[in-house]
């Protein structure tokens, strides 16, 4: 039976007060809008004018707004019941720039539809599939998502968009003081400052960034012009094109997208119970399948792909504030201020040091998560061998990526993330090293051995005549041990 840890404020049926849900949801927003800069650029690149952007950022909101509540409802087989929100997916970018080349905006969003449909599928199927995450691989999904956020993170931190670039000593400032002021309120701050900390720190960081003339001055000029009210229009919104050719790369993208979101859903798992000890995978499924239905919505609108924030998730454990509550309210404002080309314009600017303060900030929560879950059986030598060469294979592409350089095209997206690969990894891994085992399950080491204690004198040892006893051929003595198996992998 779950059991609400004692640091939560707002567990995850609790609901908050108006005011503070108010607030929590705002600042869940901020983090929601930290990814907008991508359907900017996407639209850019393919050389849109300022009002297509404003459309297809604005639908892009309504897109994640319906996904976040989806999550947060508990419907059979759609949504997880937790607060995990979504935001404009960084998994698809890269394929969703190369479909928007080929054929524009039509081709990206019909190859969007067919990502989603194989994540609702994988979703409906995702329970049969428990054998292939025990505990530990779960904790190397979690772990893998923070070293995902990091490239990010830490050069938005640093403000260094490209290789070579000098850091930027006043961003760095900015950034250092905007996450100490965070780190600080979550240490020594009472319950309520550590429900608003990432709040508090957003608005100084704000601040800093404006004294220091760090915020795009001509995207406020923009922000400036752009109407309080109006719905999103594109010429050919409802046109959707298809190519087979695209199919793969988008099937291997939805799944590692769907791993990423598995991760997610796990941590939101462990946040919210004292007594967590393995994935529900049911419960994690009907999230997929919200998640999945979140990203063809976003095709079918006209919006760029979506995925589940892991720094929202994160975010949600260290303020002490997971209530699903917090979903619908955040989830609906982001629709209206998707309706809004002034407020969605204005979300999708956010000083760089800023942005990188909060990813690193929701890192380290997501990191020790990660590490506490790998750990939380015993380990053993099998253990040890998946999850190290996991580890090194997933590090090595982040660490030296030109090792994979010339790798088969149609295996180049598992090698695009850290994540899908050391994932992947690990499951075949863990699949071939259960062979030889004796039993289709993982075998528990047996307990220490107790300390030898000292015998005592034979003089002190009482003489008893040896007799034989007779033992029943069926007696339990005679029969062997079987090998126990791990309850944690099914």
């Amino acid at each position: 039976m779950s059991q609400k840890p004692a640091e939560l404020i707002y567990g995850v049926d609790d609901t908050p007060p108006l005011s503070a849900l108010c607030l929590l949801a705002v600042q869940h927003i901020f983090l929601m809008s930290s990814t907008l800069v991508l359907p900017v650029v996407l639209v850019t690149e393919l050389g849109g004018n300022f009002i297509q952007v404003q459309s297809v950022v604005a639908l892009t909101m309504v897109a994640c707004g319906i996904g976040t509540i989806l999550q947060a409802v508990r419907w059979r087989g759609i949504g997880s019941g937790f607060l995990c929100p979504n935001l404009c997916g960084p998994n698809f970018f890269a394929s969703s720039m190369s479909a928007a080349w080929l054929g524009g905006l039509p081709l990206m969003r019909g190859m969007t539809i067919a990502a989603g449909l194989v994540e609702i599928v994988f979703a409906r199927y995702f329970h049969r599939l428990a054998f292939l995450f025990p505990t530990e691989i779960t904790g190397l999904v979690v772990f893998m998502v923070a070293v995902s956020l990091v490239p990010v993170g830490v050069s938005k931190f640093l403000h260094v968009d490209y290789t070579g670039e000098p850091i930027a000593v006043i961003s760095f400032l900015v950034a250092a003081v905007t996450f100490a002021l965070m780190a600080g309120l979550n240490i020594w701050g009472n319950a309520k400052l550590r429900l608003y900390g990432v709040l508090v720190g957003m608005v100084a960081g704000y601040a800093l960034s404006a004294a220091c003339g760090l915020l795009p001055i001509a995207r406020f000029e923009q922000v400036g012009q752009a109407p309080w009210i109006g719905l999103p229009a594109l010429d050919d919104m409802f046109d959707i094109s298809f190519r087979w050719s695209l199919l793969p790369t988008f099937m291997i993208v939805s799944i590692c997208g769907a791993l990423k979101s598995f991760g997610n859903l796990v941590l939101c798992e462990k946040v919210n119970d004292d007594n967590w000890q393995k994935p529900d995978t049911r419960r994690i499924g009907s999230g997929l399948m919200a998640d999945g239905i979140c990203v063809t919505i976003s095709g079918l609108i006209g919006g760029v792909a979506s995925d589940t924030s892991s720094s929202n998730v994160s975010l949600s454990g260290a303020s002490g504030a997971t209530s699903r509550v917090i979903g619908f309210a955040a989830g609906g404002l982001f629709i209206l201020l998707g309706l809004s080309p002034k407020l969605s314009a204005l979300l999708s600017v956010m000083p760089p040091p800023v942005a990188g303060a909060i990813i690193v900030f929701v890192v380290c929560f997501m990191m020790t998560s990660g590490l506490q879950i790998m750990l939380s059986t015993k380990p053993d030598s099998r253990k040890t061998f998946v999850l190290g060469t996991a580890l090194c294979f997933g590090l090595s592409l982040d660490i030296l990526p030109d090792l994979y350089a010339h790798v088969t095209p149609w295996l180049r997206p598992l090698f695009e993330s850290s994540l899908t690969l050391s994932t992947v990894v690990a499951i075949i891994l863990y699949q071939l090293l259960r062979f030889g085992s004796g039993s289709s399950v993982r075998a528990v080491d047996p307990p220490l051995a107790a300390p030898p204690v000292a015998a005592p004198p034979l003089a002190a040892l009482p003489i008893v005549p040896a007799a034989p006893i007779p033992l029943a051929p069926n007696h339990p003595a005679q029969a062997v041990p079987a090998k126990q198996g791990n309850p944690a992998v099914s």
